[in-house]
């Protein structure tokens, strides 16, 4: 009887890790927005006069401010319901695929706000010396996270075609999604993006460009440290 019991467990448990290694992506896409979620709620909770700041910040904080209290409360439902239904669902149904990818354009559209605002903050005086840090340290992640996404889902259109668009460095000639996304990551340990290479023109111009992102990020990390050392 415990022997059967224990064989129970077991299956179990395959059943469970095979249903969320099916569900990868959804699971992303939860991590994703709690960490969007994050960055914004601690930057409206820091400004808190918009009348005392410059004009571009006052604009990108009139957009975070937006976001909190308008776009929070439609995108939410919005993209939670949908990512927990098919997170329960036994079989993927047909409109996963296409709501995936709309969330993927979404998440890649912050990304980029989110990137300009980071830049506008450089040249902020007047809030927290430590306002730029902290939003540095939610967008770090969600950026590198987004760079493996993009990389998996175009390489993954590609290969149906038998046409990949990226080579990895890694063990098999197919390559998992987690490869994608340890390529991505490996970008802030290297002074080059050395983990995937671009088969063709467009590739090699995405990692240019995710390259770009890294190297403005670390310089604005480097840039407020600096600051803050100065001020003391």
């Amino acid at each position: 009887m415990d022997l059967h019991s224990q064989s129970e467990k077991v299956d179990l448990h395959l059943l469970l890790l095979r249903h969320l290694q099916n569900r990868w992506e959804i699971a992303f896409f939860l991590v994703l927005y709690c960490l969007l979620t994050l960055q914004v709620l601690l930057f409206y909770n820091e400004i808190q006069d918009l009348s005392s700041i410059g004009r571009a910040i006052a604009a990108f904080a009139a957009f975070e401010s937006f976001v909190v209290h308008r776009v929070f409360y439609v995108v939410t439902p919005a993209t939670l319901l949908p990512l927990l239904c098919l997170l329960l669902l036994k079989q993927r149904p047909s409109w996963a695929r296409n709501y995936l990818d709309v969330l993927g354009v979404y998440a890649i559209f912050r990304m980029v706000v989110q990137l300009i605002g980071l830049n506008i903050l450089v040249f902020d005086v007047l809030t927290s010396r430590f306002l730029l840090i902290t939003q540095l340290l939610f967008f770090l992640p969600y950026s590198l996270l987004i760079w493996g996404w993009i990389y998996w889902r175009l390489d993954s259109i590609g290969r149906s075609n038998n046409r990949p668009l990226f080579r990895l460095d890694c063990e098999s000639d197919c390559p998992r999604p987690l490869d994608y996304f340890v390529a991505s990551f490996s970008s802030v340990f290297s002074a080059s993006i050395s983990g995937i290479k671009g088969r063709l023109a467009r590739a090699r111009i995405l990692i240019l460009l995710h390259g770009i992102v890294i190297f403005d990020v670390m310089g604005l990390t480097l840039s407020r440290a600096v600051a803050l050392v100065q001020s003391k």
